[in-house]
């Protein structure tokens, strides 16, 4: 309950509602930063992609056009030539025909695959034109070689006779051979199959470009998505530099500035203030603070004479001690209170009590506060920076004091002008001296008076 009531007294702020959100907000900009690492990776990955499926598209759509050009090509060097000076079959330009259809780049075959991929639906387009032209001149080549194989067979050798080669109509094969000759050319030459080809060029370039245009343009939406994350990432990472920098300054001023002023402050005794610094910070100075006045409450008890609330003798000694060596005047006054055991043994010890206390009030209201009882009956007094004069007028105080509580106190004192001229144990023992020759002049009166 009292712990309860102390941790509500102090107040401020605990270090867990401080810390606790700090390290939240943390947390989140670190799985911010996280999140758009991964997402910069994952960016990254596509921009990649994007370009490689763009150079496979390119290449793809590129290969149709070098595979219809290879066939029109070979095909038109062979059918204007099929029969060499010798009267040979022009073989070669044949061959290289039969490997080039063995490949798997013509048109039909081309468009195929991109219908497999992600590609743009423009340059599809295109596409699709340029493989339906390059179908066609595929055809009218077979066609045309066909007539060629029909006025002069293809030998049965590998790759020629894997040619696809397309039947003849009656009315071809009734041609002589000259005039087949002449037709097949006549499909090759002809302005519409050359315009095919031109068309194919056309359709294929315009694909490409469509291809190439729709990769940069993703890869410059990557690339501002990339910017924007850095951007993000950096802006995480210098706001996590901040939070670092300002909690470590507000611990610093929470905690390390208020442990290096109670440092201060406990190497010289005084107690620590419970409005500085975190709530457990002012819990330690609370307890500390709490400790403090038990140890003066014991300290006090310990050098306070319980009786009559004076300071004991060691608060005296210790008073003795902490007076320094020069620089001041000072005076000692030994007491000590006679007839107490008389009192004690003919009227008790509650009067004896009673005849201290008398004793201790006359001593400390005309002495001051540096009043002290140092035995049973024996009490002191020290005076400094006072003139004789003080000290007699002080003195004569007393003694009416002492006629009007009816009590009776011998006296002794000494005094130096400056205390560097005498020890204070000097001045002590000739306090007590007087002080006994007072005392023992009081019992003389006494027994005279008996």
């Amino acid at each position: 309950m009292k712990n309860a009531i102390l941790q509500k007294s102090v107040g401020g702020i605990t270090a867990n509602a401080f810390v606790r959100p700090i390290i939240i907000i943390l947390a989140i900009l670190h799985i911010a930063i996280i999140g758009m690492i991964l997402q910069i990776n994952a960016t990254t990955g596509f921009l990649a992609s994007t370009m490689n499926k763009a150079g496979i598209y390119t290449a793809e759509a590129n290969s149709l056009l070098a595979g219809t050009s290879l066939l029109s090509q070979t095909a038109n060097n062979f059918v204007l030539e099929p029969v060499t000076a010798t009267g040979e079959l022009n073989v070669y330009p044949l061959a290289v025909y039969a490997e080039e259809m063995k490949r798997p780049r013509r048109g039909s075959q081309v468009l195929t695959r991109f219908h497999e991929y992600d590609a743009n639906g423009a340059a599809m387009t295109y596409l699709s034109t340029a493989a339906e032209n390059a179908d066609r001149m595929t055809a009218l080549q077979l066609q045309a070689l066909a007539l060629i194989n029909g006025a002069h067979p293809f030998p049965d050798s590998d790759p020629v006779n894997k040619l696809p080669l397309p039947a003849l109509s009656a009315a071809d094969q009734a041609m002589p051979a000259a005039q087949k000759m002449e037709k097949a050319r006549n499909l090759l030459m002809d302005p519409d199959t050359l315009k095919d080809m031109y068309s194919v060029s056309q359709h294929v370039n315009a694909c490409v470009r469509i291809i190439r245009a729709d990769a940069d343009e993703k890869r410059a939406d990557a690339g501002r998505r990339i910017d924007r994350l850095r951007t993000g990432l950096w802006g995480a990472t210098f706001l996590i530099l901040l939070i670092l920098i300002g909690m470590f300054i507000a611990l610093y001023k929470q905690i390390f500035n208020p442990l290096k002023r109670f440092v201060r402050l406990i190497s010289s005794n005084q107690f620590l203030n419970t409005g500085d610094g975190l709530h457990e910070v002012r819990l330690v100075a609370s307890a500390y603070n709490n400790l403090q006045e038990r140890r003066d409450a014991l300290r006090s008890l310990a050098e306070t004479d319980t009786l009559t609330s004076l300071p004991n003798r060691y608060r005296f000694e210790k008073f003795i001690l902490d007076a320094g060596e020069s620089g001041y005047s000072l005076a000692i006054l030994i007491f000590d209170l006679n007839y107490l055991k008389e009192t004690n043994d003919t009227l008790g010890h509650s009067a004896g009590d009673k005849l201290i206390q008398t004793a201790a009030s006359c001593i400390s209201s005309c002495f001051g506060e540096n009043s002290f009882r140092i035995g049973g009956d024996e009490f002191a007094a020290v005076v400094k920076d006072c003139k004789p004069e003080k000290i007699q007028q002080m003195i004569h105080q007393f003694e009416e004091a002492q006629q009007r509580e009816n009590v009776s106190i011998s006296l002794g004192y000494a005094y130096a002008e400056e205390i560097g001229d005498t020890s204070l144990k000097q001045l002590i023992d000739e306090a007590d001296k007087k002080m006994y020759a007072q005392k023992q002049e009081a019992h003389r009166r006494m027994v005279a008076f008996t």
